[in-house]
């Protein structure tokens, strides 16, 4: 088989630029100001790394200082032919990101997101808020904003789900933690946008 005839891999993209050791690229994670936001499910994050997060995006406060992490899972089956003990393709299966933080500020906001619950009444500056032992998951906008020096980074996704919280342990201290994890669904293909580039045009 020739080159010209060879089968190509659709899964490698040719490569639009040269790289070399760059120290400029090494991103440190500091929050670009709030840096944690939340939104209604369906919201659109900023197209660059410029333009401010739009009104709708709430922010969602002290986060611990481990910062959010975000996570990456993916199965696959395995085709391993009878001639062979090694497989000769493997079928990605399922995909799923993950953003995972630990939230320090109460409120109606950060609250309702922990236990996965309707946001409550508040009345003369306490919040009443049922935890519905049937209540079906809701469902958010997130986004994350990182800057380091002239580097910006931007992950938003705008269908998340809370699928696991962590333990409350309330100790003396220590700051009350709600632990959470919001997983990334699926949006017409596009599970987040990833944004990198400069603070400044």
């Amino acid at each position: 088989m020739t080159n010209a005839t060879a089968e190509k891999d659709p899964s490698v993209e040719p490569l639009v630029s040269t790289y070399a050791l760059d120290a400029t690229s090494v991103v440190i994670g500091t929050p670009d100001g709030p840096g944690l936001y939340l939104a209604p499910v369906g919201t659109a994050g900023p197209t660059d790394t410029v333009t401010a997060w739009p009104a709708a995006w709430q922010v969602l406060g002290y986060a611990s200082d481990a910062g959010p992490v975000i996570g990456q899972n993916t199965n696959k089956q395995d085709i391993i032919p009878w001639q062979s003990m090694a497989p000769i393709r493997s079928v990605i299966t399922s995909r799923e990101i993950t953003l995972q933080m630990v939230l320090w500020q109460l409120n109606q906001q950060t609250l309702s997101l922990y236990f996965n619950a309707a946001p409550g009444t508040l009345a003369t500056g306490t919040l009443t808020m049922p935890v519905k032992s049937a209540d079906a998951g809701k469902l958010y906008a997130v986004g994350i904003d990182v800057k380091d020096g002239t580097n910006i980074l931007r992950i938003s996704a705008t269908r998340a789900q809370l699928t696991a919280a962590g333990n409350m342990p309330i100790t003396r201290g220590a700051a009350v933690p709600l632990d959470c994890t919001l997983t990334m669904l699926d949006d017409n293909g596009t599970l987040c946008t990833v944004i990198y580039g400069p603070n400044a045009t």
